[in-house]
């Protein structure tokens, strides 16, 4: 995303920067308007710095581990933040922010631009327990895995991964989603439409070379920004950026037909021109039944905001 034109946006809507740190009202119509597809419990607006005073910002991507109840929020600067969301009667009241370590290289070494554009984010837990982050890159697309033992932190574990799907992907609107799937493994999607697909649609694919056509939400300037495992499929996040035009932000339930096509029904659209107090939401994970968190990059200006949302997303056979 253009810093520039987001700075004027934003600057116009007067959106969530001006708040102080802490409980967040996320505003919207009387009767939430088209967000009543899922339940919001609870935002906040986090801090500028870490407890030891590294910046804290940048946040494109979530994971969470729900053994050691860690959430780990990843910075497109190859920075991992590591949290504890704290709820008070099943509202998201507080985060209590723990860590944070750079990604390397096979030498040891800070990633450096273009190879540190880190977007995407997924934990992978072995059958021994291991636990590694899966990271996906823009500009050098790139899948990879990286050591989470206190010994190697941060350290690749192994070669990049560099999927078929990421095949004419533009050089900063690839591997901005991605997620792993108890049934279905690990799934990725790029942000915008490759050059290999009409302008309106993307990608999602597997590491085993399935791929599936997604249409993207029909707000100006949308792209596919996260996802997470919801029932047998999926629940993305977009984002739709584009001057002159509401910031808008989209949760939709898709499912993966056997024909190459991804079904996709938008369950959430938040819109700054119907009173939601937006900012940059690129960040989702799943943390326990139905119930999400959402984070936004705050692309380190001081006129935005690192938002944390929790949302509640109805299973198939609930009702609301």
């Amino acid at each position: 995303m253009r810093a520039l034109a987001l700075y004027h946006l934003i600057a116009a809507l007067g959106l969530a920067a001006c708040a102080p740190t802490g409980p967040f009202m996320l505003g919207g119509p009387e009767g939430g308007g088209e967000a009543t597809g899922v339940g919001l419990c609870g935002t906040l607006k986090l801090p500028g710095r870490m407890p030891d005073g590294t910046a804290l910002g940048g946040i494109s991507a979530l994971a969470y581990d729900a053994t050691n109840d860690v959430l780990y929020m990843l910075a497109d600067r190859a920075r991992v933040f590591t949290a504890r969301a704290l709820f008070d009667d099943d509202r998201l009241v507080r985060l209590e922010l723990l860590d944070s370590f750079t990604l390397l290289d096979a030498n040891g070494d800070q990633l450096r631009m273009p190879r540190s554009d880190s977007e995407s984010m997924a934990l992978s837990v072995a059958a021994d327990g291991a636990r590694t982050l899966l990271v996906g890159f823009e500009r050098d697309h790139r899948i990879q895995r990286f050591s989470l033992d206190p010994k190697r932190l941060g350290i690749p574990l192994d070669d990049p991964i560099r999927p078929e799907g990421v095949r004419s992907a533009r050089n900063n609107g690839s591997l901005e989603a991605m997620t792993i799937h108890p049934r279905l493994g690990v799934i990725a999607g790029l942000e915008f439409s490759p050059r290999d697909l009409p302008r309106g649609e993307t990608r999602l694919f597997d590491l085993h070379g399935n791929e599936w056509r997604y249409r993207l939400a029909e707000a100006a300037g949308s792209g596919l920004t996260a996802m997470a495992p919801l029932d047998d499929g999926l629940l993305t996040l977009e984002r739709a950026f584009k001057p002159f035009h509401p910031l808008v932000i989209s949760l939709r339930k898709v499912t993966l037909e056997a024909n190459g096509e991804a079904h996709v029904e938008t369950l959430a659209r938040f819109a700054s021109d119907q009173g939601w107090r937006l900012d940059n939401f690129e960040g989702l994970t799943l943390i326990g039944d139905h119930r999400y968190l959402m984070a936004s990059d705050n692309n380190y200006l001081p006129i935005q905001s690192s938002l944390l949302s929790c949302v509640e997303v109805p299973g198939a056979s609930e009702k609301r």
